[in-house]
């Protein structure tokens, strides 16, 4: 079982809306059949989200309670954050990126990452093995000692629309994305949600979203 730290977007909001339109589109104009079922699997497996501490389990001496303790101080100790957001590419991938300064999210994101990395078990060789030659020497590094590289300096929030796309494909994601997000779209950062995937391989489900500024579940 793993556990993750994600912003979802409230349901009911536009982003929300936007992500449950996107996911439920089953084709876009200028794809071939098929394909955008291909590209959105993982967005699907994970979720509608912006990773605040990506997915680890917990250590042997850590519990659920000890992982919920955290995350409600951290949120009650937070505020919340509005950060307008656009369709980018980042690692060869689609996302929705902010485009605006993010700096208050990011310290969020490592107040998150540090505080629950004692809770977290160590990766196992396989896992690490999988990762570690595509890293360079910080990545290395930040993978040592939080289990996943892109945390702190190489952390960059994201909405992931798709997988790594064709030129065609990518444009026909552009267009739709274009007229989906014909008003703009917000991320309203106001809670941590604690997500679970309870078996390897199983989609992520939101277990508990904890307001910021309440340090309760919202």
């Amino acid at each position: 079982m793993r556990y993750a730290v994600y912003f979802c977007p409230a349901a009911g909001s536009a982003l929300d809306a936007l992500g449950r339109a996107w996911l439920s589109a089953g084709q876009v104009p200028g794809m071939a059949p098929g394909r955008l079922h291909a590209l959105t699997a993982n967005v699907r497996r994970y979720g509608w989200h912006a990773t605040l501490c990506a997915p680890f389990a917990l250590a042997a001496t850590a519990s659920y309670d000890d992982l919920r303790r955290e995350v409600a101080d951290i949120a009650q100790h937070a505020g919340g954050i509005e950060l307008p957001l656009h369709l980018d590419r980042l690692a060869g991938f689609l996302a929705l990126r902010p485009s605006v300064d993010a700096q208050a999210v990011e310290a969020l994101a490592e107040r998150c990452v540090r505080r629950l990395n004692p809770l977290r078990a160590s990766n196992t060789d396989a896992a690490w093995q999988r990762r570690a030659s595509h890293l360079d020497a910080e990545e290395l590094a930040l993978s040592r000692q939080f289990g996943y590289p892109y945390v702190l300096d190489r952390y960059r929030f994201h909405m992931t629309v798709a997988a790594p796309a064709d030129e065609s494909e990518e444009q026909a994601i552009r267009e739709w994305f274009a007229r989906g997000q014909a008003g703009g779209s917000v991320a309203g950062i106001d809670a941590l949600t604690v997500c679970r995937e309870s078996e390897p391989g199983q989609a992520f489900e939101q277990v508990e979203r904890f307001a910021l500024g309440a340090g309760r579940p919202a």
